[in-house]
């Protein structure tokens, strides 16, 4: 396959949102403004769950969290057919 070398340099400086959702968490806006620093958020996933990936709004993957040299990251263990994703 030839690649068109100026075309893949020219998508390397497309913008892409990326999003990882590590969970969700409900309730009510009044609980939410009353947050204070350092408080806690429970998420409906467990820590050993699956984070999920989207890119432009779309899901795209999943990975678990890692943390690499003191960074928290994210290792793609799926990638996700949308069409067939539950």
């Amino acid at each position: 396959m030839t690649v068109n070398r100026a075309l893949e340099s020219s998508l390397m400086d497309v913008p892409v949102r990326v999003d990882v959702v590590l969970g969700e968490a409900r309730m009510p806006i009044e609980t939410l403004l009353n947050l204070g620093p350092s408080e806690i958020v429970a998420l409906e996933k467990k820590t050993n769950e699956p984070v999920d990936i989207y890119v432009s709004d779309r899901l795209m993957a999943r990975g678990r969290l890692v943390v690499a040299n003191g960074e928290l990251g994210v290792k793609l263990s799926e990638i996700v057919d949308e069409k067939h994703a539950a």
